[in-house]
């Protein structure tokens, strides 16, 4: 049996952290035991269903980047301490600690990229700020990669392309495993039903249910779909978005509730924060709107599509990748306000077509991304860098 140790940031409510989980379910107990170290001790929200698998967690205590360099010195303590045989670390932080940690202390690291980071899109939505900004971070992350990282994983074929091109490392040793969905979880029955849970947020049982499942940044352009929601409410009064996902920038959902006001439909729009009841959410809404400026591959649009929802989303890199327009759900071009709300008017109005949509969405999901299957590719890169200890 190898020790495997996952560094991750926080076990928040995002994706990165939700497919750790998903990934720690699967993976076979009998070939590799666990556990998990967070760079910081909140948020929380993935830690206690985590530790009820059987897995520990525990954490470095950063608190400001400043602490990162002593965060090296103290994981290094940990893999010497435990005999741990590889690392696999998620998200930009984690990266750069792991492999640094891993590299003194003799232990191989594989990184997990979840979003195309450098790409200049990505910088126009404001993701890490200034031009010197990002450069100081491209050369940590592109210097940590080279002295410190045996292989990567992307989660999407854009994402493994853009790692080669701005990490500049090498294609072969970049393997793509897509991102798995909890497909058990989506086949429970519901704990409640429609109503319950509309009353439950303090909606009638009769509205239309816009929902969108992502953390509160600019990246994922919750902001467009309030721009839209005007044009949509003068087709259909009733209907009312509803944000699910984690708050960490207060500023950023200040500045969303003022657009609401702004719009005059902030009366109908509804931030709910990070909940477990997603799959009682998505059986509940009627369009499932992702209008992302950019992303890796796209968990909770995933999640929304083999739930059977009917999808409107923006036609970025992975997310063509998972969505064929008129297909499988419709793609609109990123941050056009106008055709984000023809598309979900057209999804409401179009009855017959939204069930084809629906059900070509959950097909192709459910096939693509189970989870016991992503595993064992995950395992199978496991043992490759096993194979050949010394590639760090």
């Amino acid at each position: 049996m190898f020790e495997l140790l996952h560094v991750i940031e926080t076990l928040g409510s995002g994706g990165a952290e939700r497919l750790l989980h998903t990934n720690l379910t699967h993976l076979d107990r009998a070939r590799f035991r666990s556990s998990v170290v967070t760079l910081r001790a909140s948020p929380d929200h993935w830690r206690a269903p985590i530790e009820a698998l059987g897995v520990s967690v525990e954490t470095l205590g950063v608190r400001t980047r400043r602490d990162l360099p002593s965060a090296v010195g103290r994981l290094r303590k940990l893999l010497s301490l435990r005999g741990v045989a590889l690392v696999h670390t998620h998200l930009w932080e984690a990266n750069l600690v792991g492999r640094l940690a891993g590299r003194l202390a003799g232990v191989p690291v594989i990184s997990s990229i979840h979003n195309p980071d450098y790409e200049p899109s990505v910088w126009k939505a404001g993701r890490q700020g200034h031009g010197v900004k990002r450069r100081v971070f491209l050369a940590l992350d592109r210097g940590t990669a080279r002295i410190g990282c045996a292989r990567m994983i992307a989660v999407s074929e854009s994402v493994r392309e853009s790692a080669r091109a701005y990490l500049r490392f090498p294609l072969e040793r970049i393997d793509v495993v897509e991102n798995p969905i909890d497909l058990e979880e989506l086949r429970r029955p519901a704990a409640r039903d429609r109503g319950a849970l509309l009353h439950e947020i303090g909606l009638p049982a009769d509205v239309l249910v816009l929902l969108n499942v992502a953390r509160l940044s600019p990246q994922k352009g919750l902001h467009h779909a309030i721009d839209a929601l005007p044009r949509i409410l003068e087709a259909h009064p009733r209907a009312h978005l509803l944000s699910v996902g984690a708050q960490d920038h207060q500023e950023w959902l200040d500045t969303l509730r003022r657009r609401s006001e702004e719009r005059g439909v902030a009366g109908h729009v509804h931030f709910l924060g990070p909940r477990r009841d997603i799959p009682d959410l998505l059986r509940a809404c009627d369009v499932f709107v992702f209008p992302s400026l950019f992303e890796g591959l796209g968990l909770a649009l995933i999640e929304a599509m083999a739930a059977g929802c009917v999808c409107v989303a923006s036609a970025v890199g992975p997310v063509t990748e998972l969505v064929r327009d008129g297909v499988e759900g419709f793609l609109v071009p990123p941050g056009d306000d106008a055709a984000l709300a023809r598309a979900v008017l057209q999804a409401i109005d179009d009855v017959p077509r939204r069930r084809m949509l629906s059900a070509s969405a959950k097909e192709s999901a459910t096939r693509r991304f189970d989870p016991k299957a992503a595993a064992d590719r995950l395992e199978a890169v496991y043992e490759r860098v096993l194979a050949a200890p010394g590639r760090v």
